[in-house]
């Protein structure tokens, strides 16, 4: 076993989402047999089922929990069992913080979410919180047999927001591979100047955040109400609106970092403070500029050009849900 703990792969999806395919097709297709053991522990079964034989022959096993054995203990055991020097988790979506029971020596290295193209409305509209849940902890996100790309256009904003940093691909019946989304971008980047309208700002604000050089020199005037925060001891001030990703218990700040001409803290433009010591409301005009976040990410930041009080908007919690 690995000093820093036993490399373990997560692998959600709701029933005959395409879990235990994938780990199989993972595991007879990679070369990591020859150098040790793999482990599945598998906390759902499906209509498909593992071809234990083949996985013998890659020197891999896999264990099934009952349901009733603690999770914490029944890692335990299967680890100190077989040994293992990799693990495959079938994820159980009905399991509410199913990684946090896994003991230490499991150390989540990737997730990914399968999901099913025939039920993918169904478990959207009714178990929309605990696919958020999945998105929101995987690298990528896989939508089984999609026969077009287009279909999967009304939910590419909302996927984006439960997870903006995971890759999302389609793959169609045939077994095809590619980007799932292509966000629609309801203003022209050819443009010097953009108009940010409520209804634009979710969809600048994703395609900032993947490519905020689109948006360098650019003037942005925000027509509908920004909301301004300052992070905790005394950080950058920021201007946003919350978003609701799934509920009202998964809402986000999703904002642009201020700066002035020289680069700090834009603690005052167009002659004045902006929004008060606690924030406020406020439309802006603004000059887009890429600057580095936090870790050293390339993020837009915004350059007020004219601040102006604003009321809050009548609604004050934007939402995610496609059209």
């Amino acid at each position: 076993m690995n000093e820093t703990g036993i490399d373990t792969r997560l692998v959600y999806g709701f029933l005959d989402a395409g879990k235990t395919s994938y780990i199989q097709d993972c595991i007879q297709n990679d070369y990591f047999y020859k150098y040790g053991k793999t482990l599945i522990l598998c906390f759902e079964q499906g209509e498909e089922t593992y071809d234990e034989d083949a996985l013998a022959a890659k020197n891999a096993a896999v264990v099934y929990h009952d349901g009733a054995e603690d999770i914490g203990a029944f890692c335990l055991r299967c680890i100190e069992s077989y040994r293992p020097d990799r693990v495959y988790v079938e994820m159980n979506a009905m399991t509410d913080g199913l990684p946090e029971r896994f003991p230490d020596c499991m150390r989540v290295t990737y997730a990914v979410t399968w999901i099913d193209w025939a039920t993918l409305k169904l478990y959207y509209v009714n178990f929309r919180q605990m696919l958020s849940r999945m998105i929101a902890a995987s690298q990528q996100v896989i939508f089984r047999d999609c026969p077009s790309k287009e279909l999967l256009a009304p939910y590419s904003q909302d996927f984006r927001l439960m997870n903006q940093r995971a890759s999302y691909l389609r793959r169609d019946p045939m077994g095809y591979h590619e980007k799932a989304f292509d966000l629609f971008l309801p203003f022209s980047l050819d443009d010097g100047e953009i108009a940010v309208t409520e209804e634009r700002y979710l969809p600048l604000w994703l395609d900032a955040f993947d490519h905020p050089e689109h948006y360098e020199g650019k003037t942005l005037r925000f027509t509908a109400p920004l909301e301004l925060r300052r992070d905790e001891d005394n950080g950058p001030l920021s201007a946003g609106r919350v978003v609701m990703i799934c509920c009202m218990a998964d809402l986000q700040f999703m904002a642009f970092e201020l700066e002035d001409e020289s680069g700090g803290n834009a603690d005052d433009a167009n002659g004045g403070h902006i929004g008060g010591e606690h924030g406020g409301w406020v439309t802006m005009d603004a000059k887009g500029r890429v600057g580095t976040g936090a870790y050293g990410r390339r993020i837009l930041k915004l350059q007020p050009i004219a601040v102006r009080p604003s009321p809050p908007p009548a609604a004050l919690i934007l939402s995610s849900r496609p059209r």
